[in-house]
Parts: structure tokens; C-alpha cells; sequence
């Protein structure tokens, strides 16, 4: 069994805990174990998400810390007011509009209602506003400074994957009149619109200069290719490549053997996904080169 290295989110989220372990054992916190879940659950794939996980946590920690303390003063610990704490907690939530938080702000009312012992009521309801403030912040800092992921430069590698793999399902497609397994395509498509989004998330974050447009312009051409791919798989009946497009073919499969299946003015419908593929994936190339030409200007 092959092990997978951990990723990065992994140890940046093991980092922010010993962080916040440390804040403890300084008592910058008054209890470290509130700081550490604060800061895991902060701890996402962008900064931006970092952020408003961070602020809906903070939002749910103070309605649930201010429940807490006012059905403390009623009567701590009592079965009847927990029902009605958490009630109460959940309904606030809803009227503020903040139902990602209503989690939390269960939580922590439990935490301070269920716990408090011989604790002073507001003291404790402020030190785990505190403590869970802190552990955002750690969570948020560690993620934007150690090791940001460069969603460009992973977006632009994952663009160069989808066109090797689109020329292998052509040149499958020309060479020996077969249709490819065209799930590989889907799957990475799916990646990039993934880091795409994760960059666009990212941007207002970082000192990256994209064009947008054309990053679009590529998922839409990749789409497309998988579409042509799509309809090909579709056809039963032996199909002929027209010489225009066996030489376009040509020009961009290595090693493509001669065509055995080439045959001008036979299976038009047939020539025209398989032209629409072939234009589709010259025009991510010269998008990618436009892009790798720029970075070589930037660094010189």
C-alpha cells in the first residue's frame, strides 16, 4: 500500500493547534482546548474561507456565551433551562440570519451552562469568547502566512494535463477509430474548476495578476472538447477522417501512424467534432504558451 505525504491544510492545522497549546501554557488563553477547535474549524482551503468560517464561529460563540451567561444567572445546570437556552440560542440565530452559526452557539451555551461550576458567570462566558477569538486568529494567520497554495500556477498546470490528455483521446480516436475513456477528462475538468474557484476566492488575498478571461475562455474550451468527445462515443457505424483533419491531427499527436481510416467527404458529422476537438485544443495551447511567456517576462 502506497502512503500519501499529509497535505498541506494538515500540518498548517497541526501548527495553529500547538500554537494555540502554547498560548495556553503562557496563559495568553484561559483555556487552550477552546482556542484549538476555534482554530481547526478555521483552518480551510483558502483564506477567505478561513475568514468566514472564522467570523460565523465568532458570531455563534458570542450569542452562545451571551445565553450562557444570562441562563446561568437564572439557575446553573438545570435540565428544563438547558432545553430552553438551546431553544432560545437556535431562535436568536434564525432572527439574526447567521444559521451557519447556530453550531457553535449551541456549543458554547452547553460549554458555559453545563460547566461553569463554582465559576464566576461573566468572567467565564468572556474568557471563552476570548479563547475562541484567539483561535480564529491563529487559524487565519497560520493559513495566510505558511506555505499559501499558488492556485495560478496549479491551475496552469492542471490546463496542460487536460490537453495531454484530450490529445491522447484524439489520437486514440484517429489512429485506431476507438473511443477513449473519456471519465479521465471529466475528472480533471472537475480539478480545475475546483482551483479556479479556490482562486478566485484567493485573489482578493494575494498579489496575483490573472487574466480571468482567459482562464474562462479554457474551462469553456475544455467543456467543449469533452462534449465533441461526449457525442463521438455516441456513434456506432465506422467512421472516416477527412485528410484536412488527419493532417491537423497530425500536427499536433506525436508519432501518429498513417491513417487507415482516411477518407475525404465520408462521415462529415464525424468531421466536424472531431475539427471542433482539434481547434479547441490548439486554442488552450496558445493560451497556455501566452501564459507561460508572460511568467518568463515577469521574472526576468
Amino acid at each position: 500500500m502506497k502512503l500519501q505525504k499529509p497535505g498541506m491544510r494538515n500540518i498548517k492545522t497541526g501548527i495553529g493547534v500547538m500554537i494555540c497549546a502554547l498560548a495556553g501554557y503562557f496563559n495568553i488563553v484561559d483555556n487552550s482546548f477552546f482556542a484549538a477547535t476555534a482554530c481547526i474549524v478555521s483552518m480551510q482551503t483558502t483564506v477567505k474561507g478561513s475568514l468566514t468560517v472564522g467570523l460565523n464561529r465568532l458570531k455563534g460563540t458570542f450569542i452562545g456565551g451571551l445565553m450562557g451567561f444570562l441562563f446561568v444567572l437564572i439557575n446553573p445546570g438545570d435540565p428544563i433551562l438547558s432545553c430552553l437556552g438551546i431553544i432560545a440560542t437556535i431562535y436568536i440565530c434564525n432572527l439574526l440570519k447567521i444559521n451557519k452559526s447556530i453550531t457553535i452557539a449551541c456549543v458554547v451555551y452547553c460549554a458555559i451552562y453545563l460547566s461553569i461550576g463554582n465559576n464566576n458567570p461573566i468572567d467565564y462566558s468572556i474568557n471563552r469568547i476570548i479563547d475562541t477569538s484567539i483561535g480564529v486568529l491563529i487559524g487565519v494567520a497560520v493559513n495566510y502566512y505558511i506555505y499559501r497554495p499558488d492556485y495560478l500556477n496549479s491551475i496552469y498546470k492542471e490546463i496542460r494535463i487536460i490537453e495531454s490528455t484530450s490529445i491522447k483521446l484524439l489520437k486514440a480516436e484517429v489512429e485506431k477509430g476507438a473511443h477513449g475513456d473519456i471519465s479521465s477528462l471529466k475528472n480533471e475538468i472537475t480539478k480545475l474548476e475546483g482551483l479556479y474557484k479556490n482562486f478566485l476566492e484567493e485573489l482578493e488575498y494575494s498579489n496575483d495578476e490573472a487574466n480571468n478571461n482567459e482562464i474562462n475562455i479554457v474551462i469553456k474550451k475544455c467543456r467543449q472538447i469533452y462534449l465533441h468527445l461526449q457525442i463521438l462515443e455516441q456513434m456506432k457505424d465506422k467512421c472516416y477522417l477527412s485528410k484536412e483533419n488527419y493532417l491537423k491531427s497530425k500536427s499536433i499527436c506525436d508519432e501518429l501512424s498513417d491513417g487507415k481510416y482516411v477518407k475525404d467527404n465520408v462521415s462529415t458529422v464525424y468531421n466536424y467534432h472531431i475539427s471542433e476537438i482539434i481547434d479547441n485544443i490548439n486554442e488552450i495551447h496558445e493560451i497556455d504558451e501566452s501564459q507561460s511567456e508572460n511568467n518568463e517576462q515577469k521574472i526576468v
